[in-house]
């Protein structure tokens, strides 16, 4: 998609706004004040995103009639374009912040992907490929640091980056909010699930390994076995039985799935084992959840586009 011209080096953009509507203009079929008013509505949110995909890279996903096919565009900013002008939530209004030394010069990059398809479909399959990309400082150095559009050509891998790579449990895992440890009471694990409407608790040692699971299910077992002790006790009775806590509650078989496996095989799991969410460990500690809601979402769109271009 980078075809000739497509490449900005140097991009001369003094803030963000003029850094899209720059890159903007090197995209074919894109006029001049159309890539004005594009990189107004980027920055206003009023159509299209801007995600950072690396605290020097920039990604804007655009949806426009202009284009035919998919387009791409990307410019190397030798000292950086964020500017006061953008929110600070939006991501990309602080040049440099976070920065991992890719560039000594400060430089940032700035990707523009125009599609006149789906702009769902395009963010939820390539947005993740290209944060798996630019997560490896190898390939962003020589990137910020490229004093030409041959050398940017030149980074590894960038020019065969196929951006519809299969999406991995990584890209959808809902992150761990709430742990309870072993000797955690009973009392206090049903709280937490029921003020914060949890499904699924994760059980972790003291470097947070993961030990277990303790699901409503859990839960309720545990209740209705403590409701049959006190029938049997008798109501008038004094004593009460100990209260058990999560390492004695939780389920320690629990079938669960790694960062790397694809979406499409561990939705086949899901339905094969007919759960309605697995856990996600990175080296022995559990990161989050694959539920199948968010498995459900992001491959709908993707079969959805894989319809479009077979049409």
């Amino acid at each position: 998609m980078l075809r000739g011209g497509a490449i900005l080096v140097p991009l001369d953009a003094p803030d963000l706004q003029w850094a899209l509507t720059n890159t903007l203009r090197a995209v074919p079929a894109v006029s001049d004040e159309s890539a004005m008013k594009i990189a107004e509505d980027l920055l206003e949110r009023v159509s299209g995103e801007i995600h950072r995909v690396h605290p020097r890279v920039a990604v804007a996903l655009v949806e426009s009639e202009a284009v035919g096919d998919m387009c791409a565009a990307i410019g190397v900013a030798p000292t950086g374009f964020s500017g006061d002008e953008a929110e600070p939530d939006t991501g990309v209004s602080i040049s440099g912040e976070g920065s991992t030394g890719a560039s000594e010069s400060g430089a940032e990059a700035l990707l523009i992907l125009v599609t006149s398809g789906r702009f769902v479909s395009m963010r939820d399959r390539m947005l993740p490929t290209l944060k798996r990309f630019f997560r490896e400082e190898e390939r962003v150095a020589p990137l910020l640091n490229a004093g030409s559009a041959d050398a940017v050509r030149r980074v590894s891998g960038l020019m065969d980056l196929e951006l519809h790579q299969s999406l991995l449990v990584e890209d959808v895992v809902e992150p761990v909010q709430y742990r309870v440890y072993p000797d955690t009471p009973y009392s206090e694990v049903t709280d937490l699930m029921i003020r914060r409407d949890l499904d699924a608790l994760p059980v972790v040692g003291k470097n947070y390994e993961f030990l277990g699971i303790i699901t409503t299910g859990d839960a309720m077992k545990e209740v209705l076995s403590q409701a049959r002790v006190e029938e049997r006790v008798g109501g008038g009775s004094s004593a009460s039985p100990k209260e058990p806590t999560a390492r004695e509650i939780m389920t320690r078989s629990v079938m669960c799935i790694s960062e790397e496996q694809s979406l499409m095989e561990a939705a086949s799991i899901m339905v094969n084992r007919d759960v309605e969410q697995l856990p996600v460990i990175r080296e022995g500690e559990m990161v989050g959840f694959l539920t199948r809601g968010e498995v459900l979402r992001r491959i709908f769109p993707t079969t959805s586009l894989n319809q479009e271009e077979r049409t």
